[in-house]
């Protein structure tokens, strides 16, 4: 076996959670409550505080939330949820949340009128089938616009039939890696542990996880009323909300600057980060820490050496981050990425080396296991492999077809369609492939950088709607093959996932349009009622404007900021610091964190989480022992964004009410 194989971190969270054995049906008349509970009460919830606090543990939060809540009903009418249930349930909520269309809508509308899209000369560029550009449209912030209704219809065909994609492809890849190659998937068992903690009190067995659970739960309410409600009450009486902790982080750039040129610095008081780093592996918390320092030591010397340019006194966080893009970081991360990528590929070629359970057997008794494992898939719900392979074949040649009417079949005499049909049949397949077994052996993801973009520039294309198209094939399909292998753990049926999705998908659009609708109404998108859009659309919506600009006819700023020096000093020290990490034996999360962390991340998060890696590694680890806090630090991540997202629900609740109230012409 490899090295890679055995690194002892990883061996840690393979143990944790056992497969049930047997397979239930988990989506029924319960959760098919729990749909319309999460679909009128949690998900405009979400959107609101996705506007108002950002991405994190937004979506954690609102699985526990909802089942808790439902776990209480369940006692009340004499029954219990099952883990095939509370699996169902939360999966459902991560479509609600992750797939809420008018949340990009949102986004939508900001970009095509964004300075970031003057500055870039690509105002007024953008196609009606992506957004209205229309000033008189945008300024009635309404979706119930007939200059909207090609752009959801668009959008609703694209989110229903890639999810289905997504479904279907990444079942095929679990059925490679789990049934086939039977890799471990060390990082399941960190969902799987969340939802065996809420078993023990659904079946009235009051064990360590639920006492854990709920001590968690109480201190999360009591963060959440302080750094959640308290702004977004007080957000409906005020012209700005009134914050005792800054949302989304203190920024102290500007005060460090005379020390630290060209450094972003700042503290995020956000504790769901710091319950997050004692849940995470260890040593990818400290990886992304080291490539943290190691940034922060570096930015002074690229600035004194001529490099940081860009960068000025005065500067904040964001402007900061994307002055260092341009100058040196979009360049050295594209290298940072090529090293990850190599390493990836490697590691993945390495674990060819891990020794199925299979071996050593006679050809008796794996005939025997054979049978067993086709009795056990009939139970699981598998369908057959050619069915996915078709499945996936005719859904690329619709989206083929769906890009060429959206351009009008004018290609531009490019390398386009040659393009879109290489990404279809050779480049997702092979992605997704190499990431399923990355995320079976390491719970690692692959990321090839700038393919789309180099593909882009290089086809021959002029214009930014070829960035617009709603075309999944550049998805990496294999991060999908964890949630099967959870459904595994906890003994839920696949067939379970698929009905759940086509009942979701639907309810998902029509009630975030019509919440979506709403909170648009309330204020303009971003603005002060909305601090992390204010903070970090403007930063995101430069990032992305450069990158669309290269495809444009006049000049385009960001074929300047690739530097092909930086992008081999990147690959090169990405490689170079994971061969010298490894060369000592160090586990293997720490070299992939370290190596991340070299390119520019967001330092505010990264410190939080750090705090929390190290109070339990050397408070609580001493204190319970690893194994058994492994599991506690699992638990008490999961019941902290549970007491977090009650406060969130009520807080919002408050507001939308107080606003239509007082929003009524008497």
């Amino acid at each position: 076996m490899s090295k890679f194989m055995q690194d002892k971190e990883l061996g840690q969270y393979r143990d944790l959670v056992k497969p049930m054995g047997y397979f239930e049906e988990g989506f029924n008349w319960k959760t098919a409550i729990g749909t319309m509970f999460v679909a009128m009460i949690m998900l405009p919830a979400s959107m609101y505080m996705h506007l108002m606090i950002g991405e994190v543990s937004l979506a954690p939060a609102a699985q526990w939330v909802t089942v808790i809540l439902f776990l209480e009903m369940a006692k009340r009418a004499r029954t219990f949820l099952k883990p095939a249930e509370i699996f169902i349930l939360q999966s459902m909520i991560m479509i609600f949340i992750g797939l809420s269309p008018i949340e990009g809508f949102f986004w939508r509308q900001y970009i095509v009128q964004s300075d970031a899209a003057r500055s870039f000369g690509l105002a007024g560029s953008f196609p009606d089938w992506f957004a209205p550009v229309s000033q008189e449209v945008l300024d009635t912030r309404s979706f119930f616009h007939t200059a909207w209704v090609v752009p959801l219809l668009l959008l609703f065909v694209t989110m229903v039939v890639g999810r289905v994609d997504s479904l279907i492809l990444g079942y095929g890849l679990f059925r490679v890696a789990s049934d086939i190659e039977k890799l471990p998937f060390p990082m399941a068992p960190i969902a799987a542990m969340g939802v065996l903690a809420i078993c023990e009190n659904a079946t009235g067995k009051e064990g360590w996880r639920w006492r854990c659970f709920s001590l968690a739960s109480a201190i999360g309410m009591a963060f959440g009323l302080v750094y959640i409600a308290i702004p977004t009450i007080t957000g409906t009486f005020l012209a700005e909300p009134f914050q005792i902790l800054p949302i989304p982080w203190l920024d102290t750039t500007q005060d460090t600057e005379g020390w630290l040129p060209a450094v972003p610095t700042g503290l995020s008081f956000d504790l769901s980060n710091f319950f997050a780093g004692m849940a995470f592996p260890f040593y990818a918390v400290v990886g992304s820490f080291v490539g943290l320092i190691i940034t922060i030591i570096l930015n002074p010397y690229l600035h004194d050496w001529g490099i940081l340019t860009t960068w000025t006194p005065g500067m904040r966080t964001v402007d900061t981050m994307f002055a260092n893009n341009i100058d040196f970081y979009l360049s050295f991360g594209i290298g940072i990425s090529i090293a990850v990528a190599v390493i990836g590929i490697y590691q993945t070629i390495a674990s060819y080396k891990y020794k199925s359970a299979d071996q050593g057997l006679d050809k008796a008794a794996r005939q025997a296991k054979a049978a067993a494992i086709v009795q056990y898939g009939v139970a699981r719900g598998d369908i057959r492999t050619i069915t996915v392979i078709g499945f996936y074949l005719l859904l690329s040649a619709g989206y083929i077809v769906l890009a060429g009417y959206l351009l009008d079949w004018n290609f531009q005499d490019s390398y386009i369609l040659p393009i879109f049909i290489f990404f279809a049949l050779v480049y997702v397949p092979l992605l997704s492939y190499v990431t399923a077994r990355l995320e079976g052996v390491a719970g690692q993801v692959i990321a090839l950088p700038m393919v789309k973009e180099v593909s882009f520039i290089l086809s021959g294309y002029k214009g930014v709607d070829i960035w617009l198209l709603p075309l999944p094939f550049y998805n990496n399909y294999g991060t999908d093959v964890v949630g099967y292998r959870v459904a595994e753990l906890v003994g839920c049926s696949f067939r379970s996932i698929w009905k759940m999705t086509a009942i979701t998908l639907p309810l998902v659009f029509v009630f975030s349009l019509i919440y979506g609708e709403f909170i648009w109404g309330l204020a303009p998108i971003p603005s002060v009622q909305y601090p992390y859009a204010q903070e970090l659309w403007d930063l995101h919506a430069r990032n992305q404007l450069l990158v669309w600009s290269s495809t444009s006819a006049g000049y385009s700023p960001f074929m300047d900021a690739i530097h092909w020096e930086y992008i081999v000093a990147g690959a090169g020290a990405g490689i170079l610091v994971y061969m010298g990490l490894g060369a000592f034996g160090l586990p293997v999360l720490l070299l992939y964190g370290t190596v991340k962390g070299l390119g520019q991340t967001m330092p505010q998060f990264v410190v939080t989480q750090m705090a929390g890696a190290l109070f339990g590694r050397f408070v609580m680890e001493k204190r319970f022992g690893t194994q058994v806090w492994r599991q506690y630090a699992l638990v008490l991540f999961a019941g902290f964004n549970c007491g977090a997202g009650l406060v969130m629900m009520f807080a919002t609740g408050v507001r939308f009410l107080a606003s239509s109230v007082f929003q009524l012409p008497y």
